[in-house]
C-alpha cells in the first residue's frame, strides 16, 4: 500500500504511449464518479459557499486521483493489455448486429412463454397432491 501512496504523489507518466484510450477512459470514469460525489456533497449540504468548497477540492481530488491511478504501474500495465486486447476483437457490423440482437430477443421472448407453460403444469401437478 505504501507504493501507491508514493506513486500517488509522483508527477510521472508510466508508458506515456501506450494504452492510450484505456487508460483515458478509466481516467475519465474515476473523475466522473468523484463529480457526481462533489455534486451530491453540494447538494446535500444546501449549497453554502461551504459546501461549494467542500466540492470543489471533492472534484480536484478526483482529478488527481484519476490521473494518478492510471499511471501506478501494475494497473497502467493492465490497461495497456486491455487495450491490446481489445484491438484483436472481431467487431460486428450493424446489419449483424441487428439481427443477431432479434435473434437474442426472440429465444428470450420463446424461453419465457415455455417456462410460464411449464410453471403452469407443475403447479397443477403439486396441487393435485397437496
Amino acid at each position: 500500500m505504501s507504493s501507491y501512496f508514493k506513486e500517488l504523489f509522483s508527477m510521472n507518466v508510466y508508458k506515456k504511449s501506450q494504452g492510450r484510450y484505456a487508460r483515458m477512459w478509466t481516467s475519465i470514469g474515476i473523475a466522473l464518479v468523484f463529480f457526481f460525489g462533489a455534486f451530491s456533497c453540494y447538494n446535500a449540504f444546501g449549497r453554502t459557499s461551504g459546501s461549494a468548497i467542500a466540492a470543489v477540492v471533492i472534484a480536484a481530488l478526483g482529478l488527481w486521483v484519476g490521473f494518478r491511478t492510471v499511471n501506478y504501474p501494475t494497473f497502467a500495465d493492465f490497461l495497456v493489455s486491455v487495450e491490446a486486447e481489445m484491438s484483436k476483437v472481431s467487431w460486428p457490423t450493424w446489419k449483424e448486429l441487428y439481427v443477431n440482437s432479434k435473434v437474442v430477443l426472440l429465444f428470450m421472448a420463446l424461453f419465457t412463454i415455455l417456462i410460464f407453460f411449464f410453471d403452469i403444469i407443475f403447479r397443477l401437478i403439486f396441487g393435485i397432491f397437496n
